[in-house]
């Protein structure tokens, strides 16, 4: 299918979850989410035909979650109908323009008594028909694009090769073996133990929570376990086992496997006798899992019984509890790579060796594991995995406190099959190595540690491909009060509790402007308040906000969400960055109608930003009445507390620190030369590596937008001017705030001096 379609999803994970529908009647309930998703639009519906009546069928969650059953008759009369009789593709750009509709057929029309009961408005629908070949079963219709987007040509043509594949895909199962339920749960609703209609409930319920719908049956329709459990076994022709009630010794046949894959796949092995495994299933029919366990396993037999998904799941993180992982990740790094190379002693390495052949060996899986839990453990922000080819081994550097490290080398036969294994846990095209490619990690470490890891592939000279792993450890914002010193903390509260104008934060990339900017939506988030943010992407979340990640392939940029935010009753709208006039425009728009407006950009100092944005062209006057503030920031090394060194520093090493921080040194730092003045300075040990520092601090410069510099962007000053009148109004600026932590023990002079510009 084509790209245009949601990019977070692809087209092969989406087929593949339309195609684990397991019956007719749950098949246009099931997807519903993924097809709105996919597709990118606010409502996506499966009609079936019912031939008996001649009408369509399709069940349809109301406001107020009420199930409804909607029936359209299978005539011209409607959207839907006409498909369905005619078997014609049907793309309205106006449902409420009747010359479009009588221009097609003259009894065609719009019912809009679903938009009155609703409350929403039907703009444009795209209806394509289901077929067999032979006959019209049914008809998938789409509904607005999101966003007030217009559909493209794309999506007519994604929606015409899904409706084919449906087609395929009913036929299949339509087509059950003689004596065979259609659905796992019929003889719940035979037996009278549930009701098809709650059972349908259920199923909604399931995928509005994204839940089991096993699990909602049992806790919200009260379902006897034993009862639900044995009802589908016998629909498998197995039997159920309630792994929360037994216990199997897995430790040696599982030894030194990764049962993650278990895990992403529902199904666990119990126990093995004879040459034959036991395994606990969700789904005992997928014969193609079970292969690859036996292979696994080397065992010839196979016996599969029927368990919850999520008794699975719960099973296989307490293996993990009592040690299922150790051994997956044991080992320092030179061991693993010394293992890879004996392995390869006496073999001719061929770098161009298939990457499936060896991307889920145990060496490599050892390996990619070990990197992740290293790079965690000493807290490294990124990892950077740097190929040379034929000519020399592979480098492996993390960033730690900003600064790249080297720590280790992968052997150059076995490069391309360690990037596949992250490729493979990015759910990445292993085969593409072109083009860059993105994707996401969920990890688990040893100790139970969940963090995510983005992923970024570029292809670099002569062939190579480069990797680089962000590693997002913690999702959630720190206190406000602890990143910033009292001197910032104290004004800049005061601008974020404003109901409405513009904050900015300023600062080069990876100098915490997005944690910033959280710390100060937690520091205001309360349930009177509705914040909406735009991001890109979403890396720290938090209970209450509503956020929205940009998909610039479907036109959901920035400024678009803006618009639609602007109309979903905000109160505080967080913008992660401005980069064009656009979205400055309407920020700025939108804090001069009664919203609180924070963004970031890519500037060196808080009077650069002015400059820079009215550079983009801003009205100089709005600009002026609502700007409250701009924080520029960086991050600097601290020194490591273990073993910073004290002394006493010479008089013209004191005077040096007086001169950069300018006339206002005695006024702020209340500091003069003694015998007694105690600054710090690094050694090195083993608690930092022996580099002298460990973790970083932030540095802050607060301009607070007063009637002097609201008169200085209206006449346009130059940046100088807004500074220093900023300065004599009480504003410290970077290099101060750095001196400042000198004085204070936390960095050292050469640190300030290498990220704060004079």
């Amino acid at each position: 299918m084509s790209s245009s379609a949601n990019d977070s999803t692809s087209s092969e994970e989406f087929i593949k979850k339309v195609k684990s529908a397991p019956d007719l009647s749950t098949l246009a309930t099931r997807i519903r989410n993924e097809l709105t998703d996919f597709f990118w639009v606010e409502m996506a519906t499966i009609f079936m035909v019912d031939g008996a009546n001649k009408l369509l069928v399709s069940w349809v969650l109301m406001p107020g979650e009420s199930l409804r059953k909607i029936c359209i008759p299978i005539t011209k009369s409607s959207i839907s109908g006409y498909v369905a009789t005619c078997g014609e593709k049907l793309v309205i750009r106006d449902v409420y323009n009747q010359a479009e509709l009588v221009e097609i057929d003259s009894k065609l029309k719009f019912d809009s008594s679903w938009d009155r009961k609703t409350g929403n408005r039907t703009r444009q629908i795209i209806a394509v028909p289901i077929s067999t070949g032979k006959s019209v079963i049914g008809v998938l219709q789409l509904i607005n694009k999101r966003y007030d987007g217009n559909f493209i040509d794309a999506d007519e043509k994604n929606s015409e090769e899904l409706a084919n594949i449906l087609g395929r895909i009913i036929c299949k199962l339509s087509k059950n073996k003689v004596g065979k339920k259609s659905n796992k749960f019929d003889q719940l609703i035979v037996d009278g133990v549930i009701s098809k209609e709650d059972f349908n409930k259920a199923i909604l319920w399931a995928q509005q929570d994204k839940k089991d719908v096993e699990l909602v049956l049992i806790e919200d329709y009260h379902l006897a376990k034993d009862q639900l459990g044995n009802a589908v076994a016998d629909f498998y022709n197995t039997n159920f086992v309630d792994l929360t009630l037994v216990e199997y010794d897995t430790k040696d046949f599982l030894k030194g496997i990764n049962i993650d894959y278990f895990r992403k796949n529902r199904l666990i092995p119990l126990k093995i006798e004879d040459n034959k495994v036991v395994l606990a299933s969700d789904d005992p029919y997928d014969q193609s899992k079970v292969s690859e366990v036996m292979q696994v396993l080397r065992v010839s037999q196979a016996e599969v019984l029927f368990s919850f998904g999520f008794d699975i799941e719960d099973y296989i993180d307490k293996l993990k509890g009592a040690g299922g992982r150790q051994e997956s990740s044991s080992g320092s790094i030179a061991d693993i790579i010394e293992k890879i190379t004996e392995e390869d002693k006496g073999t001719q390495v061929d770098q161009y060796k298939i990457e499936s052949e060896l991307t889920d060996s145990r060496p490599i899986v050892m390996l990619v594991r070990k990197i992740i839990e290293d790079a965690y453990e000493i807290n490294a922000s990124d990892i950077h995995i740097e190929p040379y080819g034929l000519e020399k081994d592979a480098e492996v550097r993390f960033r730690v406190d900003g600064v790249c490290k080297n720590m280790l080398t992968i052997p150059k036969g076995h490069i391309r099959p360690v990037l596949a294994r992250f490729k493979v846990l990015a759910d990445l095209d292993i085969a593409e190595r072109r083009k860059p490619q993105d994707g996401k990690i969920k990890f688990r470490t040893s100790e139970g540690k969940d963090i995510e890891l983005r992923v970024a592939t570029l292809p670099t000279a002569d062939g190579n491909e480069d990797m680089v792993l962000r590693v997002l450890a913690d999702s959630k914002p720190m206190p406000l009060e602890q990143i910033m010193p009292e001197n910032i903390f104290t004004p800049f509260k005061e601008i974020i509790k404003k109901p409405y104008g513009i904050i900015l934060v300023a600062g080069p990339t990876g100098s915490g402007k997005t944690t910033t900017l959280h710390s100060a939506l937690s520091y205001i988030n309360s349930p009177e308040k509705k914040i909406w943010t735009v991001e890109d992407p979403v890396e720290i979340t938090q209970y209450r906000l509503r956020q929205v990640q940009v998909r610039p392939k479907i036109g959901l940029t920035f400024a678009t969400a803006m618009r639609a935010f602007l109309r979903a009753d905000p109160d505080v709208i967080m913008v992660g960055e401005m980069r064009d006039q656009e979205t400055a425009r309407m920020g700025i728009e939108a804090s001069l109608t009664g919203h609180l407006v924070l963004s970031t950009l890519h500037t060196n100092s808080a009077a650069e930003t002015v400059i820079r944005l009215l550079d983009m062209g801003i009205d100089t006057f709005n600009f002026a009445d609502s700007l409250q503030g701009i924080l520029a920031q960086r991050l600097l090394r601290t020194l490591c507390p273990k073993c910073k060194e004290a002394y006493n520093p010479t008089k013209e090493e004191f005077e040096h620190l007086l001169e950069n921080y300018g006339v206002f040194f005695f006024d702020h730092l209340h500091t003069t030369y003694s015998d007694k003045l105690v600054l710090y300075r690094t050694t090195g040990c083993k608690h930092c590596n022996n580099t002298g520092y460990k973790g970083r601090i932030g540095v802050f410069e607060l301009l607070i937008a007063n009637r002097s510099v609201r008169k200085h962007i209206i006449e346009r000053a130059p940046v100088d001017i807004i500074k220093q009148d900023a300065i004599n109004e009480g504003m410290t600026t970077l290099i101060q705030e750095g001196i400042r932590l000198v004085f204070d023990g936390k960095t050292d002079f050469n640190q300030v001096m290498s990220v704060c510009a004079l």
